[in-house]
């Protein structure tokens, strides 16, 4: 959730002391009418010039920190509120923005830090809690969210912004009831914001209270008719109350307010080919798959309408296509056989329909009716996220006191990286190994530089709670890049990812401490790319909608992009090829790409450079249990399962005792 700086300037707390020079004066002046004016560029010139005649005022540096946050100079933001902050350390409005800052260069521990102490030295701004929970949102943490901003309500029950986050997070909660409550403040407190009017009118259209969702769009329109969000959200209104005509419309008027929107493209060509204006939907599909080449939608449903038109030889090229991006999706399987049989291709239609029939056999359907499942799969629907077994797979059997009844949740491992620990290294018995060593490591912790210890462990849970760290006195420590390596670790773990990141990319080339940091980097990096997916899903929200129709548009599906996760680790792959940590973040990196045959030859290398990784084990036969390679895969649950790893035991009764 995006918190905006007040550039209204009037409210800024400023002092001009009676025998201030006379350039200073007219300077800082000059500065605040700049920022009035939105001319931000000049407004940092007058600043410094102020600055330069008198360094020792705080407005001016926190005055230019408000201009460089507003060209997204953050870091430089954050160093002028630094400034300020050292002049004036009780200034709250500068922790205030501080915080803003660094929530916005992902160094979340930090904000949430500057938000509570500016909470102590005034604890009755409401503002400080809407920060503050905003940040808690970033890191996906809605129930601390929605914590904060009902401390912002009992300081003052009139925050528009504070319903309307709140709102948010109660969407998020599933509590949609609570949500609407949420929204409805925030139009009454602040009729004319166009943000709680679309946010307003998406959870409507999930309640399925379509006309009240029509209302708020509209009047969303009228306040700015360039937005082309609002284009969109009436669009799909008007499909849901069946106006194809009007919602074609809109979504047209999108694509010529933002050229470059695939999804409204998408959208467009299903509804020109449901209309059989399919030179129309030809010409959509061919933008959205020249915007993004990787959309196997676009490709998928350009395919399905070339078998409509019978046209043999595209629909084929369009399904191989989709497989190329995504061997393992059926329904491409089901229509290619199809189309293979229309051209009279018997051998590569059977080889296709048995494909199909394994990839989906988990899904659904008992019939093995090649033309019902042609309906059933010939649209996007069930592509459904990896691995999505059932939680519940032991039914009655789950009371038995045996570890192969336990009711666990079936899914792959995280990925490894360099941890802190207790003081004492717990032991590693016959059961699965707590932690990993190598010997840079052992000397480490033998050399007892500091009360934790090192070690390579499995990232639980991404870090949510920012303010649970762990502190290590490092003052002392005479290594430097040691030193830097610990305190990445450190901000890593307070969620302060930027500050994190700055200093693993500090050391990649230490011949020690390298391999450890882009390890750690590529954990890191992952948990950015994650964090960003979220929180553009909860800013700018496509579609909310309760019902699976797929005559209704789609939303968005993006995935997270793991491309810098990727770039590093093969450039740790690449600096020791031997590095079996390495190869299994790989893996489980290319595992979330949906990437699975890729994935199991990096955590087959993972385990040719260690016969011992159980965790390894558990992964690739996960992964191979998907793509239907039962029997390779219980040999890895078994291995895994000597290893320790004790989750294979169900999953071995659930698949390979059939």
């Amino acid at each position: 959730m995006k918190y905006k700086i007040s550039l209204l300037i009037s409210l800024l707390f400023t002092v001009i002391q009676v025998g201030a020079q006379i350039n200073y004066k007219h300077f800082v002046t000059a500065g605040r009418i700049n920022l009035s004016e939105e001319k931000y560029v000049e407004a940092i010139r007058n600043f410094t010039t102020a600055i330069n005649s008198k360094s020792g005022n705080f407005e001016s540096y926190f005055l230019r920190g408000i201009a460089k946050y507003s060209l997204n100079d953050f870091k430089g933001a954050a160093d002028d509120f630094t400034k300020t902050l050292e002049i004036h350390p009780l200034y709250t409005r500068a922790l205030h923005y501080r915080g803003l800052v660094y929530d916005r260069l992902t160094n979340y521990h930090d904000a949430l830090s500057d938000f509570s102490r500016a909470i102590e030295i005034d604890p009755y701004h409401a503002d400080l809690y809407v920060a503050s929970g905003a940040t808690k949102m970033h890191l996906n943490d809605f129930e601390g969210a929605v914590a904060d901003y009902d401390q912002a309500l009992v300081i003052a029950s009139d925050n528009s912004l504070a319903y309307l986050n709140r709102g948010i997070a109660k969407r998020f909660l599933n509590q949609l009831d609570a949500s609407l409550a949420d929204m409805n403040k925030a139009v009454y407190y602040d009729f004319f914001s166009i943000d709680a009017r679309l946010q307003r009118g998406m959870v409507q259209l999930e309640l399925e209270n379509f006309e009240d969702a029509m209302t708020d769009f509209n009047q969303a329109i009228k306040m700015d008719e360039t937005n082309p969000l609002s284009y969109f959200q009436r669009g799909i209104t008007y499909l849901h109350l069946n106006d194809t005509t009007a919602a074609l419309k809109d979504f047209e008027y999108v694509n010529q307010l933002d050229q470059r929107n695939a999804l409204t493209y998408y959208n467009r060509a299903l509804l020109y080919a449901k209309q059989k204006e399919y030179s129309k939907a030809l010409e959509m599909f061919e933008l959205v798959t020249l915007i993004n080449p990787q959309n196997i939608y676009g490709y998928f449903n350009r395919g399905v309408l070339y078998c409509q038109m019978e046209k043999w030889d595209e629909a084929e090229f369009d399904f191989t296509k989709t497989l190329t991006l995504f061997p393992d999706f059926g329904p491409a399987w089901v229509n290619r056989s199809l189309v293979r049989r229309e051209k009279k291709d018997e051998k590569g239609s059977y080889a296709d329909y048995l494909k199909a029939m394994d990839i989906i056999a988990t899904l659904n359907s008992e019939s093995n009716d090649i033309d019902s499942l042609y309906a059933l799969y010939a649209d996007p629907k069930f592509f459904d996220a990896i691995i999505a077994f059932e939680s519940d797979f032991v039914n009655g059997e789950a009371k038995q006191n045996k570890v192969q009844f336990s009711m666990i949740e079936i899914k792959p491992f995280d990925n490894f990286y360099l941890d802190f620990i207790s003081d004492d290294l717990p032991k590693n018995n016959n059961s699965r190994k707590k932690y990993y060593l190598d010997i840079v490591l052992s000397q480490l912790n033998e050399q007892n530089l500091f009360p934790k210890k090192l070690v390579i462990k499995l990232a639980n849970s991404k870090p949510e709670k920012a303010m649970e760290t762990t502190t290590l006195q490092l003052e002392n420590l005479n290594d430097p890049y040691l030193k830097v390596l610990l305190e990445g670790m450190q901000q890593y773990e307070k969620a302060n990812f930027q500050k994190a990141e700055n200093a693993f990319r500090s050391i990649l080339e230490h011949p020690d401490y390298g391999e450890y940091a882009l390890l750690n980097l590529s954990v890191l990096l992952t948990d950015k790319a994650d964090l960003t997916l979220a929180e553009q899903q909860y800013d700018n929200a496509i579609v909310i909608t309760r019902k699976k129709n797929v005559d209704k548009p789609l939303i968005n599906t993006e995935s997270p992009d793991y491309t810098s996760t990727l770039a590093v680790l093969w450039q740790l792959t690449a600096k020791n090829k031997k590095n079996a940590f390495a190869w299994y973040n790989l893996g489980n990196t290319l595992l979330r790409m949906k990437e699975y045959n890729r994935a199991i030859d990096c955590y087959s290398e993972a385990l040719n450079n260690d016969s011992n990784l159980a965790e390894a084990y558990y992964n690739r036969a996960l992964t191979l249990i998907f793509l239907r390679e039962n029997k390779l895969a219980c040999n890895d649950l078994s291995r895994a399962g000597e290893l320790g790893i004790q989750e294979a035991y169900p999953v071995i009764k659930k698949y390979c005792n059939q």
